[in-house]
């Protein structure tokens, strides 16, 4: 194989229309929801008469993806990383997250249709937590991989496999632990072991797919760039037969890795972090995320070829006033946009970050 990095590639617009034999996904990084957050999305004026902090309508988030859903719209697949667990109230933000319903019926209205939900805040809010958020996703019909009831649920689940415009997608979903939380029994959380990769592997291949995608939550936080861990573990999914890795857990953007076969065509993608696409928190560099883009075609012969894929560099927009709520903002589509609507407080901020991001 042939590797490239490419840094920042990016699709400015909307994504144009494409032939049956064109599947697109979209992938964004991590959903937060902190204490902030919380409080954000239950003062808002939208929800009139009284409200309970323990009831998940009481909560609003539908400023959250408004930026975004043009672009969830010509997506055939739109997958996010949800770290955090949709247990009953109370409900809290970091270290022991554990989130109102509402939020992930929010991802699913706006477009969001594959959740990965193995990550090292899974096992947070204990069974209520993994049987919550089961629930959930099982409740507003969206597909979701990495957490399980039980074995049997597991045999029976895994792999998630998702049929789009005629293209057979296997999606496996991995945590490098669980902040050394027990998973508490019978439910399972995938983790990041050889044994369990090469047996996911070898069942995935006994299902004729069309292309592997594994989500894993790795690497260390903060770093911009992929660390060793990374990079075996990299080498060890392709080994076993991923065509494509979605990074996450450093909470900052790292690199995109493109490898080559030796024709040219695109064989592997790693996205090593996609960094955050929504949260509070204020470290450098986690206000910035990637929503990466990766479009597969089939040729007239009916050969696969996966394209290059295509970056758009987000923000998280945070409330500066009370009855403000977050939102996720492309940065390319406000700064081309921004004479017309107006610039927001915090506009040379975003301006600087996407000079340092925006490399090509």
């Amino acid at each position: 194989m042939i590797k490239a990095i490419i840094l920042f590639t990016f699709f400015f617009g909307t994504i144009s229309a494409q032939p049956a034999d064109t599947l697109r996904m979209l992938f964004l990084g991590d959903i937060m929801q902190h204490k902030e957050q919380l409080e954000a999305a239950f003062n808002q004026t939208s929800l009139p008469g009284k409200k309970s902090p323990a009831e998940p309508l009481s909560y609003d988030y539908s400023s959250y993806f408004s930026n975004l859903k043009s672009y969830f719209e010509k997506a055939h697949i739109v997958g996010a990383n949800m770290e955090t667990t949709f247990a009953p109230a109370p409900f809290a933000g970091y270290p022991a997250f554990r989130s109102p319903s509402s939020l992930a019926a929010e991802c699913v209205k706006s477009g969001i249709n594959l959740i990965f939900a193995a990550n090292n805040h899974s096992a947070d809010a204990g069974s209520a937590g993994l049987r919550g958020s089961i629930e959930t996703y099982e409740q507003l019909g969206v597909p979701y991989t990495g957490i399980y009831r039980s074995e049997a649920d597991e045999e029976l689940l895994n792999p998630l496999i998702i049929e789009k415009q005629g293209f057979k997608v296997a999606f496996l979903n991995y945590t490098y632990g669980t902040n050394g939380i027990r998973t508490p029994l019978p439910f399972i959380i995938k983790r990041l072991t050889s044994d369990q990769v090469e047996r996911d592997l070898a069942l995935v291949k006994s299902k004729s797919v069309d292309l592997i995608c594994a989500a894993v939550h790795w690497g260390d936080e903060y770093m911009t760039e992929p660390g060793e861990y990374q990079q075996k573990w990299e080498r060890e999914l392709y080994s076993n037969g991923v065509d494509i890795i979605i990074g996450s857990h450093p909470h900052v953007p790292q690199d995109v890795a493109v490898y080559r076969d030796s024709a040219g065509r695109v064989s592997n993608i790693t996205a090593y972090s996609l960094g955050n696409a929504i949260s509070n928190m204020t470290a450098k560099n986690t206000r910035i995320g990637v929503m990466l883009e990766i479009a597969v075609t089939r040729d007239s012969a009916g050969k696969r070829e996966i394209c290059e894929p295509q970056k758009h560099l987000i923000w998280t927009v945070r409330p500066t006033l009370k009855g403000e709520n977050y939102s996720i903002l492309h940065i390319k589509d406000y700064l081309t946009n921004s004479p017309t609507i107006g610039k927001l407080r915090e506009h040379d901020l975003i301006v600087n970050y996407y000079k340092q991001f925006n490399k090509e």
